[in-house]
C-alpha cells in the first residue's frame, strides 16, 4: 500500500468524480425538459453555457479545501459547507445567464441542475467519506512516547484520513511478526531508535511496507516533524542549488504582475490616504523592520492600521479585537488592503509573493533562540502569502510559531513553482464561505 499514491490522488480522483456528477446532472435535466424536442444543437448550447459556472464550482470547492486528505466536515457542518458554497453558485449562475450575453436564460433548467447537483454531490461524497472510514490502511508505529502517541491520537480521531495507527513497543520481531499478522499492518512506520531494519526484513514477505517516520509525517501532514529530524536531515533534504530556474521564473511573475498590479490599483490608493488621515493621527505607512532572505534585514510597507505609536514599547502580537486597530485599519485588515503596499517590497525583490511570511526582527530573534532549525526559513526569499498562511492562522506564541515554522520547512523542501501556483489559488480562498 503506498499511502503517498492514495493522499495524491485521493483529491484527483474525488474532482473527477464531482464533474461526472455535474455533467450527468445536466445531461438528465436536459432529457427531462426536452424530452420530444432534444436535439444536439439544445445538448450542445447547454453544455456550452453551463461549463463556465460547473468549472467555477470546482474552482470554489478546491480553495475551500474540499478536495484535501483528511477534509474533516462531516453531517450537518458539511451540509451547512456545502449550502454556502452552492448558494454563491445560484447567485453566481443568476448574474451569469441573465446579464452575461449569451443567448440563454434557463430559468428552470438552473434551478433543477442546482438541486439535483447538490444533491448528488453531497451523496456521493458522504458515501465516499464512509468508505474511508470503513475501509483504513492499517500502520504500526514501533515507538511508544508521548508524542508518537500524539499523532496516533491525531490520525484515529479524524475519520477521514481513512488510516488507523497501531503503537506497539515490544522489540522482539517474532512478536512483532504476530502482531503485524493479527492487525492486518500494511505500513511500518520506522524511526532512527527502531529495532535494527534487517531484522524487519522477513515481514517483507507478508505484503508489509515500510516507511520512515519523516516521509510519512510530511505525506499526511504535509509540514516536517522538526521534533524528530537532525542536521543530516537538512543535508538530504534541501539543495539550495535546484533552485536557480524557479527563482528566475518567479523573479520574473513577481515583476510584471506587481507592477500591473500597481497601475491598476493606484487610483485607490489616494481613496485609502485619505480615509487613514481623517480617521487617526500619524503617518499613512507603517514600516516594519522584518528579516528577509539570508537573515537580512528587510523594510516592509503597509499602510498603517493601528493608533501611532502602538507599538512604542516594542513589537506585540496582534490580538483578536486588539484596541489598537482603528476603525478604518479593521477593514483594511480584514480585507487585506493594507498588504497592498507590500507589492513596492515584491518590485524591490525584498519579498515574492510566494515564501515564508518575514517575522520582525525582534521577534526572528527570540524564535531563533527557542526553536531548533528556525535559520533554515531565511533559506528562500520570503513572501506576501505561503504555505504556513494557507495552513495555519496568525501565530501568537512560539508554540504556535514552531508549527508555523513546520510547514515553512515543507515548503523550501518541495520549492517548486506548482506549489507557488498551488497556494495562490488557495490564497483566493473567498472570505464568506
Amino acid at each position: 500500500m503506498n499511502i503517498n499514491f492514495y493522499k495524491k490522488y485521493y483529491g484527483i480522483f474525488l474532482l473527477i468524480i464531482d464533474l461526472v456528477i455535474f455533467y450527468l446532472s445536466l445531461l438528465l435535466i436536459i432529457l427531462f425538459r426536452f424530452q420530444n424536442q432534444l436535439n444536439s444543437k439544445i445538448i450542445n448550447d447547454h453544455l456550452i453555457a453551463f461549463s463556465p459556472l460547473i468549472f467555477l464550482t470546482i474552482f470554489l470547492y478546491f480553495i475551500n479545501n474540499l478536495y484535501d486528505y483528511g477534509f474533516q466536515l462531516k453531517g450537518s457542518d458539511f451540509i451547512a459547507f456545502m449550502g454556502r458554497i452552492q448558494f454563491v453558485i445560484l447567485f453566481i449562475g443568476i448574474i451569469y445567464f441573465y446579464i452575461m450575453p449569451i443567448g440563454m436564460t434557463p430559468k428552470t433548467n438552473l434551478i433543477l441542475f442546482w438541486i439535483l447537483s447538490s444533491c448528488l454531490i453531497y451523496f456521493i461524497h458522504s458515501l465516499l467519506n464512509k468508505k474511508n472510514t470503513l475501509e483504513k490502511i492499517n500502520i504500526l508505529f514501533l515507538q511508544n512516547t508521548v508524542f508518537y502517541q500524539e499523532i496516533q491520537n491525531t490520525i484515529n480521531n479524524n475519520e477521514n484520513y481513512g488510516i488507523k495507527v497501531f503503537i506497539y513497543s515490544n522489540t522482539d520481531i517474532e512478536y512483532i511478526k504476530d502482531f503485524v499478522l493479527q492487525n492486518k499492518i500494511q505500513i511500518i512506520v520506522l524511526d532512527s531508535n527502531s529495532i535494527p531494519k534487517q531484522e524487519l526484513y522477513p515481514l517483507l514477505f507478508q505484503n508489509v511496507s515500510f516507511q520512515t517516520f519523516e516521509a510519512f509525517y510530511e505525506i499526511i501532514f504535509r509540514k516536517i516533524s522538526i521534533e524528530t529530524i537532525d542536521h543530516n536531515w537538512f543535508l538530504e533534504a534541501i539543495n539550495p542549488t535546484k533552485y536557480s530556474l524557479t527563482n528566475f521564473v518567479k523573479r520574473f511573475c513577481d515583476i510584471f504582475i506587481s507592477l500591473v498590479f500597481l497601475i491598476i490599483t493606484l487610483p485607490l490608493w489616494l481613496l485609502i490616504v485619505i480615509l487613514i488621515k481623517l480617521t487617526s493621527k500619524g503617518p499613512i505607512f507603517y514600516l516594519s523592520h522584518r528579516c528577509g532572505k539570508n537573515g537580512k534585514e528587510i523594510i516592509l510597507y503597509k499602510f498603517r492600521t493601528m493608533e501611532y505609536n502602538a507599538r512604542a514599547n516594542g513589537p506585540a502580537w496582534t490580538l483578536p479585537n486588539d484596541r489598537r486597530i482603528t476603525l478604518i485599519g479593521k477593514i483594511l485588515r480584514k480585507t487585506y488592503i493594507d498588504e497592498w503596499p507590500q507589492f513596492i517590497n515584491i518590485l524591490k525583490g525584498d519579498l515574492s509573493f510566494v515564501g515564508p511570511r518575514p517575522e520582525e526582527i525582534e521577534l526572528s530573534n527570540v524564535f531563533k533562540q527557542n526553536i531548533n532549525f528556525y535559520d533554515i526559513r531565511h533559506l528562500v526569499t520570503p513572501g506576501l502569502t505561503g504555505w504556513a498562511q494557507i495552513n495555519q492562522k496568525n501565530t501568537h506564541s512560539i508554540s504556535e510559531a514552531k508549527e508555523k515554522l513546520k510547514y515553512d520547512l515543507y515548503y523550501i523542501k518541495n520549492y517548486s513553482i506548482w506549489l507557488d501556483l498551488y497556494i495562490i489559488i488557495k490564497t483566493l480562498k473567498v472570505p464568506f464561505i
